[in-house]
């Protein structure tokens, strides 16, 4: 089951464009309940969870590529 707090968030997301979350900037999405809580602030300076690394822009190992001339640059 998804949280009442998810769903809000994707029906911000995929409804009409002049409804949609984001016209107002990130306000939208700090008002929220799915991101309560969250230090917005010091977002930037935080760890990811997750650092993939690359050997360059065209690097995408971290990907599953399933034809081969998308993996050639």
């Amino acid at each position: 089951r998804v949280p009442a707090a998810a769903r809000a968030l994707v029906r911000g997301l995929l409804c009409a464009r002049e409804a949609r979350l984001g016209r107002g900037g990130a306000r939208d999405f700090r008002r929220l309940p799915l991101f309560a809580g969250l230090r917005w602030a010091a977002l930037r300076r935080a760890a990811p969870p997750f650092a993939p690394a690359a050997a360059g822009a065209a690097d995408t190992s971290n990907f599953d590529v399933l034809d081969d001339c998308l993996s050639q640059p």
